[in-house]
């Protein structure tokens, strides 16, 4: 059984994953692969040779440059091969394990909710995100910009299976995993 996380930006969908790996269960996230891509030198030197960035300050450029939508396109032009890739790579070794949860951040917006047999949305108030997004040295500029790029919560909601609320402390949002996981 394949199940997708997604939410906004700052819903907390890297904490449900790292909860229920801890847990024992199988996550693969697109987050830390594409992390992973930009932390490896030879990766990192083609995607930004692809896009036209230098390798000097790139994640700001990159910021500042995703208000253009050629660029955004360039750049998943040459991002989502290499993500799916890894995870072709990543996904057969756990084939043997049930449910294997996958943090999807724009599964509705890139239409890949067909690839999946649940959703779970991870939702917390636009203003409880900005602040996580901010708390972790990222500019009010790029949450505002990935916001606006993203579905509203409400449509999310509604084209999700299920809903796991993130607006209080973690000991609350893993109280809320653990009860989902027995409705799974």
């Amino acid at each position: 059984m394949k199940i997708a996380v997604t939410g906004n930006i700052g819903s907390g969908k890297s904490e449900v994953i790292k909860f229920l790996s801890l847990t024992g269960y199988t996550c693969i996230s697109s987050d830390q692969i594409i992390k992973s891509l930009y932390q490896n030198d030879q990766s990192r030197g083609y995607i930004l040779k692809k896009i036209g960035v230098t390798n000097k300050n790139y994640k700001k450029e990159i910021i500042n440059r995703l208000v253009d939508p050629l660029f955004n396109k360039k750049l998943k032009k040459v991002i989502y091969p290499l993500l799916y890739a890894k995870k072709k790579i990543i996904s057969p070794k756990f084939h043997q394990h049930t449910p294997i949860f996958y943090e999807v951040p724009l599964l509705f917006e890139e239409r890949l909710a067909q690839d999946f047999d649940h959703t779970i949305f991870v939702c917390a108030t636009p203003r409880i995100r900005k602040k996580r997004v901010l708390s972790r040295g990222a500019p009010a500029n790029y949450f505002n910009l990935l916001n606006q790029k993203q579905l509203k919560e409400g449509i999310k909601e509604n084209l999700s299976d299920f809903t796991i609320n993130n607006n209080g402390s973690i000991l609350n949002l893993r109280i809320n995993i653990i009860k989902l996981l027995h409705t799974l």
